[in-house]
């Protein structure tokens, strides 16, 4: 069953607009039917099931009943990741959003290869949210990923979660073990979790 997000949510029997882009989708792309079943979700953790109508050329959601969500995990995941190249970049934020990532903050570090035009940042980002939303969608998740705008790494230290680990693979045996690290957290509500870019961190930003 495909799924949409709206800006709103009605109760049942009332009617959701759905954008240019939707309306483009549901008609030529899925080759939706007048009353073909669609989710609709407005980032807040509500899903309703709703019917598809057409009004001219617009396509509408009519309300049915709200479903139960099951796509919300107990612990807020928050990925801090070093920007990458390309393609590779698209499919980590797809990825991330699938496997229940709550919020990805892309950030350059020393050995990023990839580097940030101001000037391209506005641009990159709205498309990387594209992305999100799309794969949100795919996997029926009832709320979008949060995405920052690409920081410092020296910013990073001002992430606020329960739980902070960096993945290094230089690092020990015993700090290699999660299962042991949540054995020691057992009551934490967010984890975040610091990722390098293709070329990993340097032993001053381990350090810090």
């Amino acid at each position: 069953m495909q799924q949409y997000f709206v800006n709103t949510l009605a109760m049942p029997g009332e009617l959701i607009p759905m954008t240019k882009e939707q309306t483009h989708h549901i008609r030529r792309v899925m080759r939706m039917q007048q009353g073909d079943v669609i989710r609709v979700a407005d980032n807040s953790g509500r899903v309703l099931l709703a019917e598809v109508e057409y009004h001219q050329e617009e396509a509408a959601a009519r309300v049915v009943r709200e479903v139960r969500d099951c796509s919300q995990t107990s612990v807020e995941l928050i990925l801090a990741q070093g920007m990458i190249k390309g393609e590779k970049w698209d499919y980590l934020l797809q990825k991330s959003a699938e496997l229940g990532v709550a919020e990805i903050i892309p950030f350059v570090s020393s050995r990023c290869v990839v580097k940030i035009k101001d000037e391209k940042s506005e641009k990159k980002i709205v498309r990387w949210n594209k992305i999100l939303c799309e794969a949100c969608e795919q996997c029926k998740r009832s709320t979008l990923v949060r995405l920052q705008p690409p920081c410092t790494f020296s910013q990073l230290s001002q992430i606020d979660a329960d739980l902070r680990l960096i993945a290094y693979e230089d690092a020990d045996l015993k700090a290699c073990n999660l299962a042991a690290v949540f054995k020691e957290h057992p009551d934490i509500s967010s984890i975040a979790v610091m990722i390098g870019p293709e070329g990993g961190f340097s032993l001053d930003e381990v350090a810090k």
